[in-house]
């Protein structure tokens, strides 16, 4: 067995990816009138709230502790998790907006070192959520990689209008090539080595710093998922998840 399989073989084993982030605190304006009075977790899909579809999948794959910050409306977020009583959930209120990479910072702390899952709350997978966080985790190699990122084809990016965030180059290391036209998509799930959020000392600041950064260095890999997604952050993309899994039942 080559020394990458035997990496490979402790991650399904042992699995040194343990908890996840969701990023929840944005302001959802683009899902109005939808968030008027509710904060995006917190919008139904099929009546059951979108961060829930998450949980379930991180629940599948037994992760031990999920953070999750608040900004928009936090007091209906920790009212709503306090009615769960879920002890591995932990929220995180923030004063003021810190931006996806300022937001992980404050939520975690300095001294928390252990690679971790970050999710967009509005990045709903269609199908077989659970096996993407898998497989995901199973091949984040530490000693290779500071960052794995979930990627999709254009085509699979329900309620994306963009033309590709990434091109993924030899080894499934990622590439910002600045002559061609990006090959493919972030869905907004990742792991990443927090520790490299120190590469900062901005308070307020976007996790795609730290990813140019990542890159740059060659530490930044990704992973392609080749069925249609939802980024619900538009009503368009949120009415298409619903009537997905309203004729699901």
């Amino acid at each position: 067995m080559t020394i990458r399989s035997k990496v490979r073989f402790l991650m399904k084993n042992n699995h040194i990816v343990k908890d996840a982030f969701i990023l929840s605190a944005g302001l959802g304006k683009r899902l109005l009138p939808y968030t008027k009075y509710n904060p995006k977790p917190l919008v139904p899909i099929n009546e059951k709230p979108m961060i829930e579809y998450i949980l379930d999948a991180l629940f599948d794959i037994r992760i031990r502790n999920i953070y999750i910050n608040t900004y928009y409306l936090s007091d209906q977020i920790e009212k709503y998790f306090q009615t769960k009583g879920l002890t591995n959930v932990h929220i995180k209120v923030e004063n003021e907006l810190l931006d996806t990479g300022g937001g992980v910072k404050s939520g975690l702390g300095e001294e928390y070192s252990d690679p971790i899952f970050i999710i967009n709350c509005d990045a709903l997978v269609l199908q077989n959520y659970s096996r993407l966080l898998s497989e995901l985790r199973d091949n984040f190699i530490p000693n290779d990689m500071d960052a794995i990122l979930a990627l999709s084809k254009v085509s699979d990016a329900i309620g994306y209008s963009g033309s590709g965030d990434f091109y993924l180059g030899k080894n499934n290391i990622l590439e910002s090539e600045k002559e061609i036209s990006s090959k493919y998509v972030f869905m907004g799930i990742s792991i990443l080595n927090p520790i490299t959020l120190r590469l900062t000392d901005k308070k307020n600041f976007s996790l795609i710093e730290i990813w140019e950064k990542l890159i740059f260095d060659k530490k930044c890999y990704g992973r392609m998922y080749y069925n249609k997604w939802c980024h619900t952050g538009t009503s368009q993309s949120l009415d298409y998840a619903d009537k997905f899994f309203r004729e699901q039942n």
